[in-house]
């Protein structure tokens, strides 16, 4: 497997992640958020939150500033990362139709 493929599959595993998932839409929802914030919009602990975003920052999705005690977090590609998430939601929608 090439380095582009294992990626994009890696990226696919963490956004399995149904917390992943759902930081990811908050973040393209509501722009840059504190882990606090994420974590209270959540109702995942800040601790889990501060470790699933230490993953997408690994995954190179998201980015971060420091301003003080105060981090805040956005997605780095925000765009492409918004259509896929409509992507995704237009496949689950057609593939759960019931015939």
């Amino acid at each position: 497997m090439d380095e582009s493929n294992y990626r994009e599959s890696r990226l696919c595993r963490l956004l399995g992640n149904p917390v992943v998932y759902r930081m990811t839409v908050l973040l393209a929802k509501n722009g840059p958020l504190t882990p606090a914030r994420l974590a209270e919009l959540a109702d995942r602990s800040v601790q889990t939150v501060s470790g699933h975003l230490a993953r997408l920052r690994t995954a190179d999705v998201v980015r971060y500033e420091a301003k003080g005690r105060q981090t805040r977090y956005w997605l780095k590609h925000e765009r492409d990362v918004r259509a896929l998430l409509k992507v995704l939601g237009n496949v689950v929608r057609r593939s759960s139709r019931l015939k």
